[in-house]
C-alpha cells in the first residue's frame, strides 16, 4: 500500500486562513488600550515640566536661593574713607570674607548669590591699606541702599510669597 505524498486536501502553496484567524482571535484589546494609556500619560507629565529656567521641573529636585559671603550697600561703602583704621572699616563694613595671608593689607569682601535656576551674582569690594590706613577702595557696582526687591538681600521673599 502506497502512502500519498500529501494529503489531498491540502495545498502548500496557499496556506490555511483559518489557522492563522484562529491564532489571532484569542488576543485581546488590553494590551493595545494599555500603550495607549502609559503614552498619553507620559505626553501629559511631559506637558507639566516646566520650561521655565527660574522654576525646577517636575522631576528635577527643588533649589533654593544660596547667598554667600558679605552684603554690601553703596550706602555702606561710602563710609569708608581712604586714610580709615583697619578697626573702623571692620566696623563700618563688617569682617572681610577672605583676608590673603601673602598680602594682609588687601581685604577682599566677597558677595555671591547663586539663584534657584543657576544664575549667580557676584560682588566684590577691595579695601587696600599703607601704613594701617585705607589707600585703596575697588569695588563692583553695588545697590546704593537695602532695596527690599533686591533677591540677594537677606531674607528677600518675592512679592507673592507670604
Amino acid at each position: 500500500m502506497a502512502f500519498p505524498t500529501q494529503p489531498p486536501d491540502i495545498d502548500i502553496a496557499m496556506p490555511d486562513t483559518r489557522i492563522h484567524a484562529r491564532r489571532h482571535a484569542g488576543t485581546s484589546l488590553a494590551p493595545r488600550i494599555a500603550l495607549v494609556l502609559v503614552l498619553a500619560g507620559s505626553f501629559a507629565l511631559g506637558a507639566c515640566a516646566s520650561r521655565d529656567s527660574s522654576r525646577s521641573g517636575i522631576f528635577e529636585p527643588h533649589r533654593i536661593d544660596l547667598p554667600q559671603g558679605n552684603y554690601l550697600t553703596g550706602q555702606m561703602l561710602d563710609k569708608v574713607k581712604p586714610g580709615m583704621s583697619p578697626e573702623q572699616v571692620r566696623f563700618a563694613l563688617g569682617s572681610p570674607l577672605l583676608i590673603d595671608v601673602f598680602e594682609p593689607d588687601r581685604w577682599n569682601y566677597v558677595f555671591r548669590y547663586l539663584h534657584a535656576n543657576g544664575d549667580a551674582e557676584l560682588r566684590r569690594v577691595v579695601i587696600v591699606f599703607e601704613n594701617d590706613r585705607v589707600a585703596k577702595i575697588d569695588a563692583d557696582p553695588l545697590p546704593q541702599v537695602e532695596d527690599p526687591s533686591d533677591p540677594a538681600l537677606p531674607g528677600y521673599r518675592p512679592a507673592g510669597d507670604a
